[in-house]
């Protein structure tokens, strides 16, 4: 015996005997694929099923094309409606529907064969008749349906086989994102693999591994199905070797005698390569495979399944994730299951691969599956990749625990889940379903907890979002996050001016375990409509249409493009602050983005850096957006971010790394650069060790800003020197007092009134800065993006950013970009927006709110105009409740009044005074 491979069989009287090469061992035999052409029936009134005494039905009148669905096929009730929820279905249908396939021709050489119908996934219950004999009934959304067909099929012969697929509320589940109308729909049909195998009648029904890195093994344990109905004798043949590793590793084949008289053997292995194994990790995703073998010698059976494995250790150590003894941070993102060229998820291993290579390509390391499970293929491809999957049972339900049915469908599905990818590295946490409630919620989820950890090869959480359950691994939980559901204009970006020194540690602070945070970051950029064009399957983008055609009509469809990009860059700045409060919060366990692409359903939510098809959007690229959320994140600690020039920048640099190394003796350097790419200060610090983990505190900076004698923003860059590893933020530096700034021929004025109508019409220039009480407008002043959707809240904030144009003479002493960042805070939440929707079409406000998409709605904050024959320069910003403690407002101030003085101020479109006492409360 090798002294490098040691393989134990816990059944008493066995023994190893050494490996020899196996003599003509008979392969399994190829499937056959039943996929093509059946013959249709939708059977939404249940009169079709056979009843003793009665026959089938005859031949099913219509033909449909498996794998696929009811919708694909163009079958079910035609849609007569539009909305802008959500897509729309072309084909609805729930109910029963029939498939019937002829002539599957099985070999004569299969007579004495278990032969056994294989239905990947299906949607969601099946049962089955061959040539005419009720075989059984299967449920699963997670699972494959696989059938014993082997009393009724024939043997060199042609079979007819009959599938009743009943996508019906079977249990009352509706919100899950399994069968959701939001994401994939309740389709009916059949995907994946569809195939008749044949086994031997001892053969392999089950083959799982249990990875022992501490003690470099591997547990083996395997079924075997003896249908002989005598005791069989045979040999377990095991072969492993490596797949990707950087150096080859091969393992002798090892044989295994054993013996046994029951209808299902069950054999347990221990297994030691004799050398280290390579681990598995987001970092470095090495793979085994295993190649596991039954031979019955004197009955010439044989049965061989193939397993690919990670050695990793998933644990936890107080509040953090622990993988292979080194400190993890999940930055994970959800997937809701969209897919609406087919209204199901994909099966096959290159569209997942795809997928998943977008995720880790955007920074991401985890992925949760909201209340679904992904089918076989994702599994393999997120080995692949490095990838920890969140996967969950479809439960997304008010009603937990009072349904005994129910109850009893879930606990088997978890069972079947764990069964059918188990295997997985990838696999790393399971969960209950999302957001759950009921009055026997928590024991129900307590009897899962303990039943599921049976299994060691995962992490459990009951439920995510809530509630949370003693037991649970770790906790993923609602709350830590800067908009909460419902909250208006009370959250953190909106209820003051940002400063980075707020953290999580309250939150930390609840519990011993790690806590994971529940569905952030769900900023939304304007829809992109050029995206219409791809949606060429089952799901139609109606919703995205009528939200085009109200732009539309509201003369506003030429900014379309803009609102996209400007409100997108916003979204990004949001959620960097938000990946970065999570990184400097000392213990935080991570967080799942909600999320990496767009969400189609729930009123719409355009919270994806890709759109629903994982393409990317124009305003950010997968570095730039993986570089915010770098598993080695720089940070840095700041009261705020606009300053004057009296002032000194005070900040502490910081570090999270959560890489596998840790770095000595580093030096750390940082620079403050003006716009143009000029130094204004840098400097460094040496020594640094960056140990794995949370947060190190790297330095402190500090720097006068006496030097500055304009309005500028600064970046500050943070670097990791002799790495790729750096970070940057904008600040922004005002002076403390500017130089007199006199309107000169401009009536200032703060009412819309006979006087400033007299002005105008003498050919005078008015500055109207209005009194915000004094607007007539129902706009809520919302300084940060839209979270998920108004529609679905019902609560501000409702409004994208700004859109405005940098190289407009009103901002030569205003720096700013296009778009929204955190300098605008002070001017947007002190200000009334106005709505400008009977403005003639040319009409665009000098700085103008992106709307609603829902409402699309020409709002502004300052506007120029021809009045009379006058000019008039017009702002809603509430300056006068400002200028004494607003840096910010005092530089917006002089830049308009600088710009009123030049001669530059030349508006180009006319509004009538009627016009502009639409905007104000008459008296």
């Amino acid at each position: 015996m090798s002294r490098y491979l040691l393989l134990i069989l816990f059944i008493t009287g066995s023994c190893l005997i050494k490996a020899q090469p196996v003599q003509n061992a008979k392969r399994t035999e190829a499937p056959i694929s039943v996929a093509g052409i059946w013959n249709f029936k939708l059977d939404p009134m249940n009169v079709s099923i056979p009843v003793k005494g009665s026959n089938f039905v005859s031949k099913f009148p219509e033909t449909i094309v498996l794998p696929g669905s009811t919708d694909q096929a163009g079958k079910g009730y035609k849609t007569q409606d539009m909305t802008s929820i959500r897509l729309t279905r072309l084909f609805e249908y729930s109910g029963a529907a029939w498939y019937e396939k002829d002539n599957i021709f099985i070999p004569e050489g299969w007579k004495d064969k278990q032969m056994f119908l294989f239905l990947e996934r299906a949607h969601w219950e099946t049962q089955v008749w061959i040539n005419g004999h009720k075989v059984g009934r299967e449920e699963s959304l997670s699972a494959p349906h696989t059938y014993d067909i082997t009393p009724y099929i024939k043997a060199g012969a042609k079979n007819s086989v009959r599938i009743r697929v009943d996508n019906s509320l079977i249990y009352d589940i509706a919100y899950t994102h399994a069968i959701s109308a939001e994401t994939q729909t309740n389709w009916n049909g059949i995907i994946g693999r569809m195939e008749i195998q044949a086994f031997d009648k001892v053969h392999i029904t089950d083959l799982q591994v249990y990875p022992q890195r501490k003690d470099n093994k591997l547990d083996i344990t395997a079924g075997i199905s003896n249908r002989t109905g005598q005791p069989v004798k045979g040999e377990v043949h095991i072969i492993c070797h490596s797949v990707n590793t950087p150096v080859k590793q091969s393992f002798p084949e090892v044989i295994v005698p054993f013996e046994g008289n029951d209808s299902v053997i069950t054999l347990t292995h221990r297994y030691d390569p004799g050398v280290q194994w390579y681990t598995w990790d987001e970092f470095d995703p090495y793979l085994y495979k295993l190649e596991y073998a039954v031979t019955i010698p004197d009955k010439g059976y044989y049965d061989e399944k193939t397993v690919r494995f990670g050695v990793r250790d998933l644990a936890t150590q107080g509040t953090q994730f622990i993988v292979n003894d080194i400190p993890a941070f999940m930055r994970g993102a959800v997937n809701s299951c969209e897919f609406p060229l087919t209204g199901y998820p994909p099966m096959d291993y290159s569209e997942w691969k795809r997928v998943l290579t977008v995720y880790k390509e955007y920074g991401l390391n985890c992925i949760r599956f909201h209340s679904w499970c992904p089918p076989e293929a994702a599994f393999i491809a997120a080995d692949e990749l490095g990838l920890y999957l969140q996967v969950e049972n479809p439960d997304w339900r008010f009603t937990v625990g009072e349904d005994e049915a129910t109850n009893q469908f879930y606990f088997a599905e978890a069972r079947r889940i764990f069964k059918a990818y188990g295997n997985h590295p990838s696999f790393a946490f399971f969960c209950e379903g999302n957001e759950l409630v009921g009055k026997g919620c928590v024991p129900f989820l307590q009897e899962m907890l303990k039943q599921w950890k049976t299994d060691p090869r995962h992490l459990y959480v009951a439920a995510s979002g809530y509630p949370t359950v003693e037991g649970s691994d770790f906790y993923e939980f609602y709350g830590a996050r800067p908009q909460r559901w419902q909250e208006g204009l009370k959250g953190r970006f909106n209820a003051q001016p940002l400063n980075t020194l707020y953290d999580y540690s309250d939150y930390v602070s609840k519990f011993t375990i790690p806590m994971i945070t529940h569905e952030i970051g769900q900023w939304c950029a304007y829809p992109d409509f050029e995206q219409v064009s791809k949606y060429v399957g089952v799901l139609k983008p109606y919703n995205y249409e009528l939200f085009r055609e109200d732009l539309r009509n509201k003369n506003m469809l030429d900014q379309a493009y803009d609102f996209h990009v400007a409100s997108g860059k916003f979204q990004v700045i949001q959620k960097k602050e938000e990946f970065e409060s999570y990184f400097r919060t000392p213990g935080f366990g991570g967080y799942h983005l909600l999320q990496l692409n767009d969400f189609p359903g729930q009123g719409t939510s355009p919270v994806g850096v890709v759109d629903v098809f994982y393409d990317p959007k124009p305003y950010v690229t997968a570095k730039e957006f993986s570089d915010i959320q770098n598993p080695c994140l720089l940070l840095l600690r700041v009261e705020k971010l606009t300053w004057t020039n009296a002032e000194t920048f005070t900040a502490k640099a910081q570090v999270t790394n959560f890489l596998k190394k840790d770095f000595k003796d580093a030096t750390v350097t940082w620079t403050l650069r003006y716009p143009d790419g000029r130094m204004y200060n840098q400097g460094s610090f040496t020594g640094i060790h960056i140990p794995i983990g949370p947060v190190t505190d790297i330095g402190e900076i500090s720097i006068p800003f006496a030097d500055i004698r304009e309005a500028t923003d600064l970046i500050v860059i943070i670097k990791i020197d002799g790495t790729d590893i750096s970070n940057k933020w904008k600040i922004w530096v005002y002076p403390q007092t500017l130089p007199d700034v006199t309107p000169k021929n401009v009536l200032v004025i703060r009412q819309w009134d006979k006087k400033a109508k007299a002005h105008l019409d003498k050919g005078g220039n008015v500055l109207l800065l209005a009194d915000t009480a004094k607007v007539n407008s129902n706009v809520s002043p919302g300084f940060s993006g839209i979270s998920w959707n108004a529609v679905w809240s019902g609560t501000p904030p409702n409004l994208l950013g700004i859109l405005c144009d940098p190289q407009h003479a009103l901002f030569r002493h205003f720096p700013t970009e296009f778009h929204s960042n955190w300098q605008w805070f002070d001017l947007v939440r002190n200000s009334k927006p106005v709505v400008l929707d009977h403005t003639p079409y040319a009409f665009r406000p000098l700085v103008q709110i992106i709307p609603d998409w829902n409402n699309n709605r020409k709002i502004g904050l300052i506007f120029e105009a021809k009045v009379g024959k006058g000019k008039l320069l017009a702002t809603t910003i509430a300056f006068n409740d400002m200028m004494d403690k607003s840096p910010v407002a005092r530089q917006m101030y002089y830049s308009m009044v600088h710009y009123m003085n030049s001669g530059e101020f030349s508006p180009e479109e006319v509004l009538t005074f009627e016009m502009i006492d639409r905007l104000f409360i008459q008296p």
